[in-house]
């Protein structure tokens, strides 16, 4: 970002004096305002920044720091809430929420009001502290987790639950009034978390009959916002506008989309922008207006997404400045891009693929990205495309997750490797060298069937695809725990180690702890998408097919830090098709695939027509030279030891599946309308083999039955 020497004089000067005053500026909430615009126009930062202290806290930080009165503010993912000196970065104090094994994940980033500190915990409770010694002036007991940032506005802190409780509280923690979005919207007076009070609501009269659907969804899951004294706050599909008139609120809109809200914010004339998602990788950005009772709503261009695009999802908020909005994504080429007035695609201004919403100083943004980067991007005077955006690289990889705040030229934000990162042009500090070892289960798996036998390592249950599991299960089930995450996962998760795993169709794969859900590491991969296989869990390591259009890699990971161990390339289609993981047999992965290769939007003038995604009752087709394939590698490093051609009997690969009972492997693929039969030709539309697990060699085969539809 060039600017000229004289700018950058006064800047340093400014800087120096701003610096050694208390009063300085002040970041009192997330993404800078109520309305959670991310447009902090009146700040500036002047690059190249350096550290000035990497701060440990005692877990990951999924939250957005605060600054105010000279002190930095900010809660980790373990609910402790820490105070520092923004001059000397002391810690002056810290305060623990209590809450248990449910005390993780804490997303809730706090605000401050006046001489108090807000924050709410995925444990159910939100705190009011005080600012200066950190004592607690009130707990608020929510009866269930708090997802959603605390906002402050009008004199007042806004507290909403994850079951759409809002509360609007005085500075101190006083109750002003509460709001039941059940009560007032669906007409549920029963217990949300009870599904016999569901059973009984929905045996009612008139539209109420049935059994519950998209309609009956509920949940605030993601941050509200703040207009004046209009809340715009996300429950289920719905997306509500309460006004504050006081003493009490007053509903004055119901938009009820039944798609899930993702993200929103608030534009400076109450245009409500939003990131819906519904099934597989369908979105947009909507724009949603609130006219007397009715809501007029239509999409930001260029940000539409769906299951047949080569796009993906945004699954963080937008920020604004003017007719301008600013959105990051996870997907290759598109860490940050600006969807301008008029404009039909996106301009692509750089970074990594990100799910951390963007802040704007004067004329640049900040984000962080999954690569464990943040990033610095010039808005104007630096159209130069070919010139990478500033970065800072935190030392251990981890993802940067939450927004960046800005004060007094300094950039403030915290790390899933669980330090506190302040940059600024007068930092020189060397970057830290310890671990927090994160990675380490605090809680470890408790009940009767912890032991490796009752791991469900695949998600079919095992090499067999039985789909059959004995867990002890017997309802009435209750929730053990809940956790948001920001990604789309199509198929079930998978256990071993005492650990979760998933991998979602952006290319995330993270681990939890098994008995809380408490995140132990995440790591990405750029160029996957609509990747649907979990991940297979053997013997300490994950083994992760992921798809993409340039290039497709069966990754192996330590399971209990997620390193890469080694990387193999196959071949094929990305999308649902792709279900089924490698099956281990001894020390082999053994995985199917085709030598296909898909274009994202393929020429019709080029002959064959192949879609990269066919639906499930679709009749596909695949080109003669597409040879499906069935391959073992060597476990422990990814060598090739054995590679099966059934190319002979037709076309694919792609649509396929893997079964190993006792020491047969069993492999059924689907043909479709190949070439031969195109022209006429007889030939068979798919095979089921038998083969040997060690070697490959074929003990018998049919093209009478095979799978079709990716199902085992």
């Amino acid at each position: 970002m060039e600017r000229t020497t004289t700018r950058c004089t006064i800047v340093l000067i400014l800087f120096g004096l701003l610096a050694g005053v208390s009063q300085g500026e002040a970041w009192t909430q997330l993404k800078f305002d109520a309305r959670h615009s991310g447009n902090a126009a009146d700040r500036h930062v002047t690059l190249p920044l350096g550290l000035v202290g990497a701060l440990p806290l005692t877990d990951a930080i999924f939250t957005s720091p605060v600054v105010a009165e000279g002190r930095i503010f900010v809660v980790d993912g373990s609910g402790v809430a820490f105070c520092f000196d923004a001059a000397t970065l002391k810690e002056l104090w810290r305060f623990s929420a209590r809450g248990g094994k449910a005390n993780c994940n804490n997303v809730s980033s706090p605000a401050l009001a006046g001489d108090y500190l807000h924050f709410g915990t995925t444990a159910g409770y939100h705190y009011v502290l005080n600012v200066d010694d950190g004592s607690l002036v009130a707990e608020l007991d929510c009866g269930e987790p708090i997802f959603a940032a605390a906002v402050a506005a009008n004199g007042r802190i806004y507290v909403f639950t994850l079951g759409a409780h809002v509360y609007a509280l005085q500075p101190n923690g006083t109750i002003c009034w509460t709001w039941d979005f059940l009560q007032e919207c669906l007409g549920f007076e029963g217990d949300r978390w009870s599904g016999a009070d569901w059973l009984r609501y929905k045996q009612g009269e008139g539209d109420k009959q049935g059994r519950v659907g998209a309609e009956d969804r509920f949940c605030c899951s993601r941050n509200a916002a703040v207009d004046g004294k209009m809340l715009v706050i996300p429950a289920g599909g719905h997306v509500v506008w309460l006004e504050d008139a006081g003493a009490k609120p007053v509903l004055r809109g119901d938009y009820d989309s039944r798609n899930n809200t993702l993200a929103l914010s608030v534009g400076t004339d109450g245009t409500v922008y939003r990131q819906w998602h519904f099934l597989d990788n369908r979105g947009s950005v909507a724009r949603l207006r609130l006219d007397g009772k009715k809501v007029v709503r239509d999409e930001v261009p260029g940000t539409q997404s769906s299951s047949k695009d080569s796009t993906s999802l945004s699954f963080s908020s937008v920020s604004l400045r003017d007719d301008d909005v600013y959105r990051s994504r996870p997907e290759e080429g598109f860490g940050l891009c600006r969807h301008g007035m008029g404009q039909q695609e996106p301009e692509r201004l750089g970074g990594f693929p990100s799910i951390a919403a963007p802040v704007l100083v004067d004329d640049a943004a900040i984000h962080g990205g999954l690569d464990g980067r943040l990033y610095v991007i010039g808005l104007i005077g630096n159209q130069d495309r070919d010139r990478e955006p500033w970065s800072f690289e935190t030392p251990f990889g981890r993802a940067i997750t939450a927004a960046a705040a800005v004060c007094d030229g300094r950039v403030y934000f915290g790390c899933e490797d669980g330090y506190l990162y302040i940059l600024g042009p007068d930092g020189h500090q060397p970057l830290p060298e310890k671990r927090l070892n994160l990675d380490t289960i605090r809680s470890p798996l408790t009940g009767t069937r912890t032991d490796s036998h009752y791991d469900r390592y695949t998600s079919w249950r095992n090499g067999s695809n039985t789909n059959a599991d004995d867990q002890g299960l017997e309802p009435p089930f209750r929730l053990a725990w809940i956790r948001p995450y920001r990604g789309t996962a199509k198929h079930f998760s998978t256990f071993g180690g005492g650990r979760m795993y998933t991998h979602t169709a952006e290319g995330q794969v993270f681990a939890v702890e098994q008995e809380t859900g408490r995140l132990l590491w995440r790591t990405y991969y750029p160029g996957v998408h609509i990747s649907y296989t979990s991940p297979l869990y053997h013997d300490g390591r994950l083994l992760v097919p992921q798809a993409g259009f340039e290039q497709c890699q069966l990754r192996c990971l330590d399971a209990a830090t997620g390193q890469l161990l080694w990387s193999a390339p196959f071949a094929g289609s990305p999308s649902w098709n792709r279900q089924m993981p490698p099956v281990v047999y001894g020390n082999l992965a053994i995985y199917m695939f085709s030598t296909g290769h898909y274009d994202a939007n393929p020429d019709p003038a080029s002959g064959e027509k192949i879609r990269w995604l066919f639906g499930h009752q679709d009749i596909p087709r695949f080109p003669a030279a597409q040879r499906p394939l069935v391959r073992a590698y060597d476990a422990s490093t990814g060598q090739v030891a054995w590679t099966k051609d059934f190319s002979e009997y037709g076309s694919g690969g792609d649509d396929a599946d893997l079964c190993l009972l006792g020491d047969t492997l069993y492999y059924s693929c689907y043909f479709g309308h190949s070439p031969q039969q195109r022209r006429g030709q007889p030939g068979p539309r798919g095979i089921t083999a038998a083969l040997d697990p060690q070697t490959g060699e074929i003990r018998w085969l049919t093209t009478d039955y095979f799978v079709h539809g990716g199902c085992t």
